[in-house]
């Protein structure tokens, strides 16, 4: 968990029972929705008192802000350490590594924060809005992330060729995450999306390389024509 200064609504207590009303907090929702999701529900699922949970947090809102914060930081410390290329491991191996692999674990952090956070992120008219506006920050955070990491990834003659191109597949990159989480939400089996994610990523980026080397060749038309 990120060690971070306390906010205002929200009690320093002890970190070992915040945790267990934010896991318990992580179920709740898993098992009724975020509308179902009620502070005496998350109360029960924890064994605390109700007020125990208000003393950690003030309200809903603030529950799920830092819901949305753990998750993310469980995701982002879980991914981190697997953007590093493995040795040996070539562009496409990379990739399918990354975005192809069913890993359980990483997938219960990310459909748990995707799916909140998705909700959140259309419904403009929720009460939760400090739980909203923080999802959003985080995904500027994680688009900028992405970017910076195709950036690194990407053959170099293509990123000279187009220098945009990272920021693009940053954004596809989250749309394909959104509907992975919808889905699974939605109760379908998610295992055979993610070969396809990976498959869609890495087409992206040889269809950019093929345009790259047919580039000469409609030069040489060009001019011929001329």
């Amino acid at each position: 968990m990120i060690d971070r200064p306390r906010r205002s609504g929200e009690h320093r207590t002890s970190a070992a029972s915040r945790e267990r009303i934010l896991d318990a907090a992580f179920e709740v929702i898993r098992d009724e929705g975020y509308s179902g999701a009620t502070m005496a529900k998350v109360a029960k699922k924890a064994e605390l008192p109700v007020g125990s949970v208000y003393w950690h947090f003030e309200n809903k809102d603030l529950l799920l802000a830092a819901l949305i914060e753990t998750s993310y930081a469980r995701w982002h410390s879980q991914v981190a350490s697997s953007l590093q290329p493995l040795e040996g491991e070539g562009f496409g191996e990379h990739i399918a590594r990354l975005f192809g692999t069913v890993d359980a674990a990483r997938q219960y952090d990310a459909a748990d924060f995707w799916r909140l956070g998705v909700i959140l992120s259309v419904e403009k008219s929720v009460r939760e809005q400090v739980a909203r506006e923080r999802f959003l920050r985080i995904r500027q955070l994680q688009r900028a992330e992405f970017a910076a990491w195709w950036s690194k990834t990407l053959p170099g003659e293509v990123l000279a060729a187009d220098p945009g191109l990272p920021d693009r597949l940053s954004g596809f990159t989250l749309a394909l995450q959104d509907g992975n989480a919808i889905a699974g939400a939605s109760g379908e089996a998610i295992q055979a999306f993610r070969p396809m994610l990976a498959s869609s990523l890495l087409h992206l980026v040889q269809e950019a390389t093929a345009g790259l080397a047919a580039a000469p060749a409609r030069k040489r038309k060009t001019a011929a024509r001329a």
